[in-house]
């Protein structure tokens, strides 16, 4: 191969290696930093809502049940599953009598 070719090949290798790397620097950056958030258009002042318009504010939330449903008539603390696998769950269980 002539001289040429072998600097053209070169800088091509070069070039790639480059990119690679420029490809790494930016997976590694949006993993961190993650995604840029775009702004949106601003609307038009026509499309606004009419400000003599009450704005109501929403109804308050009730807090919902953290925990796994319990039969009626059980106290959570000493409702334990029932079924082939009962109990295997349990710490107890796992550790020899």
């Amino acid at each position: 191969m002539s001289d040429l070719t072998l600097l053209i090949l070169r800088i091509a290798f070069l070039v790639l290696l480059w990119a690679f790397v420029f490809a790494i620097v930016y997976a590694l950056r949006s993993d961190l930093f993650g995604t840029r958030v775009r702004r949106l258009q601003e609307q038009p002042a026509f499309a606004a809502a009419p400000a003599s318009v009450p704005v109501s504010t929403p109804p308050a939330v009730q807090s919902l049940p953290t925990g796994p449903p319990t039969p009626a008539g059980a106290s959570p603390s000493r409702w334990r599953p029932r079924g082939p696998r009962a109990g295997s769950s349990s710490p107890r269980a796992r550790r020899p009598a």
